[in-house]
């Protein structure tokens, strides 16, 4: 078999990045856009939809209560033989093995267990579809559909918001189990238990508020100050201006 990447990295300790080679590149886009003609993405994936986390925060805008888990070692969860079985309904035994095949590779340190890597062009959509389909998923997609419950998945950052205190507590003790039979490990690191005010990817959710983490918006400020490019410059204004148009007073 070719080899499927050209170069990797470990990004921070146990974070590998995988670089494809040009061959494996365009199997991925291909694989990629295979999954995309079978498969509808959900409206609450919004790493696959336009807006990203900013949309994301923002679907939880109405309640007032708020939680956020992380799926620890996301796509290294997401095993050959996961992909196989969730692709298989849709193309197939073979062509399923065979994109799963394709799409993972062996870690540094994890005999036998080959996984998704980040880096290739497939490995977003991939986990994506994996974790729709597990346990996890599944009480998602049935929390999606309850009126007064918001969910946002963002890769591997998922958020839970409604108005009801004790509801809430409820679903935080209930993603848990979920999570355990999904066979997925959330982050106890990063997991935040139902609260009135939440941070997620430097942003403050409250009932009906959203702005950037003092820290974040220093930063930005530095940047401003440090003669930052034209395009650096509106980039960041226009982020900014997206989260919380005050806080541009502060720039």
């Amino acid at each position: 078999m070719p080899p499927k990447w050209a170069n990797r990295f470990e990004l921070k300790p146990e974070r590998w990045v995988y670089v494809p080679t040009a061959d494996a590149r365009s199997t991925g886009i291909a694989i990629k856009h295979s999954i995309e003609a079978k498969w509808a993405v959900p409206d609450y994936h919004y790493h696959l939809q336009s807006g990203g986390h900013v949309a994301a925060i923002r679907s939880h805008l109405g309640n007032s209560r708020f939680l956020r888990a992380d799926i620890e070692n996301f796509f290294r969860s997401i095993s050959r033989t996961r992909v196989t079985r969730c692709l298989k309904p849709m193309f197939g035994y073979k062509l399923a093995r065979e994109y799963a095949v394709a799409s993972t590779v062996q870690h540094p340190g994890e005999k036998g267990k080959p996984s998704l890597p980040y880096g290739f062009i497939q490995s977003q959509l991939l986990a994506s579809v994996c974790l729709h389909e597990s346990a996890l998923g599944r009480f998602l997609l049935k929390l999606h559909g309850k009126a007064g419950v918001s969910v946002s998945v963002y890769v591997d950052d998922i958020i839970v918001s409604t108005s009801d205190p004790e509801h809430l507590d409820a679903i935080y003790a209930e993603l848990g189990v979920a999570a355990k039979r999904a066979g997925l490990v959330l982050n106890p690191q990063k997991c935040l238990p139902p609260a009135r005010q939440i941070s997620a990817f430097n942003i403050l959710l409250s009932e009906a508020v959203m702005s950037i983490e003092p820290a974040r918006l220093a930063i930005f400020a530095q940047d401003l100050a440090a003669g930052a490019s034209a395009s650096q410059r509106s980039g960041i204004l226009g982020y900014v201006a997206s989260v919380c148009p005050a806080q541009l007073s502060g720039l």
